[in-house]
């Protein structure tokens, strides 16, 4: 067998591999929207929000994360779900990671399970991490409360809720 066909043959390999393995992921989680979570976007480091997302001195690892990042950047808005089924109950976001770019406008939207919720970015509160800072306010209830914010600089936004961080109700953004 000649080089050449030994490194074809080497790639044809690890791509069906990597295909497999991905579809395998795609197949064990999703985001609560009916997407499926996708890998990290290869070249860039998201360790501070996987850090926040597993299991710190702060809180538990939600349940719905599983490692991946949904990929919404061709997205000029996204909806992300409070309430979700997660956590023992409605104590999740969804998606729990998401990857947005600059500009985008953030929709968290109530479902109106397992109230009361709130939406709480403050650096200190997580681990330090986050590069934003805001607040939806009050923990409410109901299927009508909104919370809109536009993600204008990269970064990183690590956010919980109050009255649910300890059951792993945590979710986190990156901006490119």
């Amino acid at each position: 067998m000649s080089h050449a066909e030994y490194t074809r043959r080497s790639v044809l390999g690890a791509s069906s591999l990597a295909l497999v393995s991905g579809l395998a992921g795609c197949s064990s989680g999703g985001d609560g929207n009916g997407d499926t979570d996708v890998p990290t976007p290869s070249g860039r480091n998201y360790s501070d929000l996987h850090e926040w997302l597993t299991e710190t001195e702060t809180g538990p690892a939600p349940d719905n994360y599983n490692g991946g990042i949904a990929d919404r950047r061709d997205s000029d808005s996204v909806t992300v779900d409070v309430g979700a089924s997660g956590n023992g109950g409605n104590f999740a976001y969804a998606p729990a990671a998401v990857l947005v770019s600059a500009g985008t406008e953030i929709r968290w939207s109530w479902t109106g399970a397992g109230n009361p919720h709130n939406v709480e970015a403050d650096p200190e509160e997580q681990l330090g991490l986050s590069d934003y800072e805001f607040s939806s306010g009050d923990a409410e209830g109901g299927s009508g409360v909104k919370y809109t914010r536009t993600l204008e600089d990269p970064g990183i936004a690590l956010y919980h809720c109050e009255p649910h961080l300890s059951l792993g109700m945590k979710g986190g953004i990156a901006v490119e």
